[in-house]
């Protein structure tokens, strides 16, 4: 028979009990579930609830537990949804897994270790928190070694609806979302209480209301112009311009064609002749071309900067160097800076590639005026079409970021060209090879709520998470400080003992050794 003290013992000691193989299975299950919501699978609508099977178990795991296992969610998850990296990279992709599915499994260690101290309704605020800091800081925090692919929030890219919410505080507002929508479910579900679902009515709340105001406007039919894309690999100068001519003689006319990166792989200057080729098709046709080339440097590290060349029909208006040189690769060297370029047209800016993986280059691009960008792309034939699509999945969300028509020409991937609400309004896959594609878009000058200061939520959150492991460090080091001192304080009484008196010992040492614990302990 079970007393009352006995009940409340159990209902304490529970969430403590766990089952190895159980936890496993769970953290693997979210791991798969989680990959689902990305290509191949593009199941979008399972991000909402991917991670609810492992919070279940998150407060039965102790914090060296929910390490263990929040590493095989990562591998789970990293293995699948980068499964082209293994293609590519080979064994440097296997190390980059594994340093991804710790840093993963660590965030969710923080988490745990917020819910011991704060308790269990801690994880509504403590998961979103950790998840979404420790992706901040690996997908922006570092300069050159940063990676963007499997961020949560592009899940979502393919979700018309839900993606306007990055207008307001981009790709890792979406990612805090939703850890937070499967915080609160996974909270219901363990605390098995009618009231427990109130947070997650309230943030499901939350959501309808983000998502209601951030539709786009509506954009007027005369701020509009035409555009082009110029999709090949690896063609003769000749059959570029073969293209870009076909482009330009189209009906109606566009007033921007762009073409891949790497399109000029010599030091192009006005005498280059796929240079001057493009400047007599720009005369002739008033267009403008953007085309990927390789400039001359005379810098320490690549002989050559990768750049996006814009010209017009007086010549070489300017380019822009790539920001983020691909890793690994010789890739050009870092810019120095970045500038927008006024045309007939109005103002238009330039990327390269990789760097529209990350929010601060096409961000400051709107900042500076730009009411188009165009954005050469290499995405080779070779490597496999889950990294070229993955790749094309996040152009949408940083035109609804910055709601500036994306103009982007990719040699043999997925070349596209993308409204300011995120929709593909043309495109052109590798299995069609080269051609061309145009479409209409509007032109917008705007700066969305993401660009006035949105952008500064991923930045509080990633520095939070820091200060967390920080704080918790501290506190982890006091602890064993205080452990050291006390152990220390007993031998000390230890001793006294052995060399004293019974009587003595008892009078004197005893209080001593109390006096001296109890100031530990305080």
């Amino acid at each position: 028979m079970h007393t009352a003290g006995d009940q409340a013992v159990e209902s304490t000691t529970e969430p403590r009990r766990f089952s190895w193989l159980t936890a496993f299975l769970v953290a693997a299950a979210s791991g798969g579930l989680m990959a689902a919501c990305f290509r191949p699978f593009n199941l979008h609508c399972l991000a909402w609830i991917a991670l609810v099977p492992w919070l279940i178990s998150l407060p039965r795991l102790s914090p060296a537990a929910t390490w263990l296992f929040g590493i095989v969610l990562g591998l789970v998850f990293s293995r699948i949804g980068l499964d082209w990296l293994i293609e590519i990279a080979g064994p440097v992709a296997g190390a980059t897994i594994v340093v991804l599915a710790v840093w993963m499994g660590f965030a969710f260690r923080v988490a745990r270790l917020l819910m011991e101290r704060f308790g269990p309704a801690s994880m509504l605020w403590a998961v979103p928190l950790t998840f979404v800091g420790a992706e901040v800081l690996r997908c922006e925090g570092l300069p050159r070694l940063r990676f963007s692919f499997l961020a949560f929030g592009y899940s979502q890219s393919q979700n018309f609806w839900i993606a306007q919410i990055a207008s307001i505080g981009g790709v890792y507002f979406l990612s805090l979302l939703l850890v937070a929508v499967n915080s609160a479910i996974a909270y219901g579900l363990w605390q098995r209480r009618r009231g427990a679902w109130m947070p997650a009515m309230v943030v499901a709340a939350g959501v309808i209301v983000l998502t209601l105001i951030s539709q786009p406007p509506s954009f007027a039919p005369e701020n509009t112009v035409t555009v082009a894309c110029v999709q090949g690999e690896e063609l003769r100068y000749r059959e570029y311009l073969d293209l870009v001519a076909r482009a330009a003689s189209a009906h109606p006319r566009p007033a921007f064609i762009v073409l891949p990166e790497h399109t000029i792989t010599e030091a192009a200057t006005e005498g280059h002749r796929m240079v001057a080729g493009l400047i007599e098709l720009a005369r002739e046709h008033g267009v403008y071309a953007c085309v990927g080339a390789h400039v001359a440097s005379q810098g320490k590290g690549c002989l050559y900067d990768n750049v996006a060349m814009l010209i017009g029909p007086v010549g070489i208006i300017g380019s822009q160097a790539k920001a983020v040189p691909l890793p690994f690769f010789d890739d050009g060297n870092p810019a120095r800076s970045q500038a927008a370029f006024d045309t007939a047209h109005g103002r238009v800016g330039m990327y390269v590639c990789y760097d529209g993986l990350f929010t601060d280059h096409p961000r400051r691009l709107a900042g500076l005026g730009a009411a188009l960008i165009l954005v050469p792309v290499m995405d080779p034939a070779r490597w496999p079409a889950q990294e070229q699509w993955q790749h094309a999945d996040m152009a949408p969300i940083r035109s609804i970021e910055l709601r500036r028509s994306t103009v982007r020409a990719a040699s043999s991937g997925i070349t596209q060209i993308i409204d300011p609400a995120g929709r593909v309004v043309a495109q052109r896959t590798r299995d069609e090879g080269p051609g061309v594609i145009a479409a209409l878009v509007p032109l917008c000058d705007r700066r969305t709520l993401f660009v006035r200061g949105g952008y500064l939520l991923a930045a509080g959150i990633g520095w939070a998470f820091l200060l967390t492991i920080v704080v918790l460090t501290l506190k982890q080091w006091a602890c064993g400080l205080i452990s050291l001192y006390r152990r220390g304080v007993r031998r000390t009484c230890a001793s006294s003992v052995q060399g004293r008196a019974p009587s003595v010992c008892h009078r004197s040492v005893e209080p001593c050794a109390t006096a001296l614990l109890s100031s530990a302990e305080a």
